[in-house]
This record gives C-alpha cells, structure tokens and sequence, in this order.
C-alpha cells in the first residue's frame, strides 16, 4: 500500500510541475518577475504567438497591464497599439534620427537606464562609441554646440564649421576621408531631419563670399586644410574624385601654402 501512494504521490508532483504545458515556457513563476535578461530577449517571445497569447495572461488582454503585470505601453510608450516599436516609427535609423529628440530623457530612461547609462535592453548614452559609430562619452544632450536652435544661426556655427568641418561631419555627414564627397545629411530634427543641407543644399557647404578675399569669412583661413577640405576638393586638392573645383586653379601646385 505504501509502494502505492508513493507512485501516487510522485505523480501529483508530475502533474503540478507540467500541468500548465501550454503557458509560456519563460514566464516567470507566480507573482515573481522575469529574468534579468527578459528586457532583452522578449521581443523574440512576444512574437512566438499570434496576437501576443502569452503575454495576455498576465499584461492583459488589451496589454494595458494587470495586478502586477506592468502595462506594455510603459516602454512602448511611442506606441497606441501594436505592432510595438521601441522608438518612433518615423525613426528609419536610430543612430541618426535620435539627436533630435535626445532631450526627452524621461522616454529614453526606460530602456537606457534612470541614469541613462544603460541596461540589458539598451546601451549607455555615455558611450565613446556604438558599433563603431562616433558616440558621446559625455553624456546625451551634450553635444559639442548648443541644442536650442540658436546654433543654427551662421554666425555661430559658421566659424566652428570653418575652423574644422570634419567637426560637423562626426555628427551631421556620411563617413569618410578625403575625396569621400561626403553628405551632410543627418541629424537636426527641427529642419527636417535633413542635416546641414536644409540650408546648405547638397554639396554646398560654402557661402556665397567664401572665394572673396576681402570676406570676414574668406576660405584662406580655414583650419584643417588637409582632412576637411580634400573630402570633396580630392586627396591632391585637385578635384579628382571629389565634387568640388580644382584648388590648384588658383592656388597653383601648392595649395595648402
């Protein structure tokens, strides 16, 4: 009889262990939170059911949340229904499109950290770099100009842009070294996401006095003659491989001199 009940007893065990076969095989036991890690990996678990049936059970059927099961918009906050994005779906390049909108540090806290120095799910914003890319190790919002607008104007950025374009090029160009004809594309948000070219146009980095000696702003006197202006004047100055005129027109064989 005792051999009996011990079988008996083994089996209930089973049962309690793997009677609840068709939940999520992650979810966390009762009322205990998911692993470190869940930020991370549970897009891929999100998905591995249709309509999101495994994470109903405890977030709600309308993923608002429920008892203790945090509402899914709270990260997913740039989103009012699903398919869910972490960042706003008018973002094409995360890199790129955030350095317009790296000011809301309260929505960037809820993947990067309260002190945005980053968690399982997302990077640090005190990054040097981020898959190789040019990051700042200062910190968000912090960037090498005032982020205000009042930068825009070129009496401010001008002459930071003339004492070093490549300066710019860290943050607003495509990479690349001399003859790379670089666009000054990216970033700033309040002109259309555009970059340096919503005023500048394509290729045009120039203004309209640039050539003119008598300028306050004469190109003679630009810093960074031999990386900055050979992006798109060539690795010799002269023009070839890049978009911009042979300096050697007018400068002659020697025209960093």
């Amino acid at each position: 009889m005792t051999r009996y009940f011990s079988i008996f007893f083994l089996l209930l065990i089973s049962l309690s262990l793997f009677g609840c076969g068709d939940a999520n095989p992650d979810a966390p036991a009762d009322n205990q939170p998911h692993p470190s890690a869940w930020l991370k990996d549970h897009p891929a678990s999100a998905l591995a059911t249709v309509d999101f049936a495994d994470c109903v059970g405890c977030h709600g059927s309308d993923l608002q949340g429920s008892d203790a099961a945090v509402s899914c918009y709270t990260c997913h906050s740039f989103n009012t229904t699903p398919p869910f994005t972490i960042h706003p779906t008018t973002w094409t390049n995360p890199y790129v499109n955030h350095r317009g909108t790296a000011g809301d540090t309260v929505s960037c806290s809820k993947c990067h950290g309260d002190d945005l120095h980053g968690s399982v799910a997302a990077p640090s914003c005190f990054s040097i770099d981020f898959n190789g890319l040019s990051c700042h190790a200062t910190g968000p919002g912090l960037s090498p100009h005032p982020l205000d607008g009042s930068y825009l104007l070129s009496i401010n950025h001008g002459p930071d842009a003339k004492l070093d374009l490549t300066i710019c090029q860290a943050c607003h160009a495509q990479a690349g070294g001399p003859g790379s004809n670089p666009r000054f594309n990216i970033g700033i948000e309040s002109q259309g996401g555009t970059g340096c070219e919503a005023c500048h146009g394509i290729n045009l980095a120039h203004p309209a006095s640039w050539a003119d000696e008598n300028s306050a702003i004469f190109h003679g006197t630009s810093g960074n003659i031999q990386n900055a202006c050979t992006l798109c004047h060539g690795v010799l100055l002269n023009g070839v491989g890049g978009v911009g005129v042979n300096c050697r027109d007018c400068h002659g064989p020697f025209p960093t001199n």
